[in-house]
């Protein structure tokens, strides 16, 4: 049975959230949609603890359109566990709105190991085959003091490694692109002789630079 709840109790906990973000597009698509007259489906909430289980993107659109003090139509539910509440998290968020990033996934399965859920449990949730699972997590999961930590594309090829406090820092900083392409365009700038010389930061950069790849490329014994 859906209820209504104040906005301003719902508590927006990422820790149970199956994606990487809460979307401006997607929040902005459904305020227009509520004022053209559609009626969105109730979210889902912990009874307990007024974490929203699915809907995000629902309650910042409400919030949005009616304010913070708004009721939102919602479904609460009591959870036996943690590992229970994030399992329906993500078997709801896999099934409607944009589909889930490889980058969601992994963060899922990340989540999924240290409530320690069960394989085939997570992989029904996620839609996938048990083998896909296998593969994204040799693919995308490092680990630091046997945590989970989900690499991005810039990092993957450190996937299954322990890392490093410098590499996990440099991990949240990255832009999330392959390593080539970062690479590729500082090559394609100097070839086209489109560096900014007069500007000391660049130059002090591209000597720091030229100083890291003479230490990691230099011969053994030269």
């Amino acid at each position: 049975m859906a209820t209504k709840i104040k906005i301003s109790k719902l508590v927006l906990d990422y820790n149970i959230y199956p994606r990487a973000e809460i979307k401006a597009f997607s929040v902005n698509q459904m305020v227009e949609a509520m004022e053209a007259g559609a009626i969105l489906p109730p979210i889902k909430v912990d009874k307990k603890s007024k974490r929203v289980v699915d809907g995000f993107h629902r309650v910042r659109a409400y919030q949005k359109m009616h304010g913070p003090e708004a009721e939102i139509p919602a479904e609460l539910k009591e959870y036996a566990s943690e590992a229970d509440m994030f399992a329906e998290a993500m078997a709801l968020n896999v099934v409607h709105g944009s589909n889930l990033t490889p980058f969601d996934k992994a963060r899922c399965l990340a989540k999924a190991e240290e409530l320690k859920i069960e394989t085939p449990l997570v992989a029904r949730a996620l839609n996938m085959t048990v083998e896909s699972l296998s593969d994204l997590k040799a693919s995308r999961l490092g680990y630091f003091q046997a945590k989970p930590i989900v690499l991005k594309r810039t990092l993957v090829h450190l996937a299954g490694e322990d890392l490093t406090e410098k590499q996990i820092e440099y991990n949240r900083q990255a832009g999330g692109m392959p390593c080539t392409f970062y690479i590729n365009q500082l090559i394609a700038m100097l070839e086209a002789e489109a560096i900014e010389w007069k500007n000391e930061k660049v130059v002090y950069g591209l000597k720091r630079l030229h100083d890291l790849l003479d230490g990691a490329l230099r011969p053994v014994g030269r």
